[in-house]
């Protein structure tokens, strides 16, 4: 019997949506907000690049990133990746 695998594919939907809570809970954006904040950022150019690794990460982990980000308008790829 073959291993159980998720595939990048069917993760990255998961991982932005719950990144995407997680910015409304933290920046307490609504739900369009949200999806802007996210979608015009390169950390998601780089999350939906199945080489970057960077969907390995905790949703914390990405939303670090992201104000990190959006704070020096300069994205930085994590030591850990």
């Amino acid at each position: 019997m073959k291993p159980y695998t998720i595939s990048y594919e069917s993760l990255i939907p998961y991982k932005i949506s719950e990144l995407v809570l997680l910015i409304i809970e933290k920046n307490k954006s609504d739900f369009t907000g949200a999806l802007q904040y996210l979608f015009v950022s390169q950390l998601y150019m780089y999350l939906t690049n199945e080489t970057t690794k960077l969907w390995h990460l905790s949703d914390e982990q990405l939303f670090d990133l992201l104000e990190n980000e959006k704070k020096t308008s300069n994205f930085v790829f994590p030591d850990f990746v």
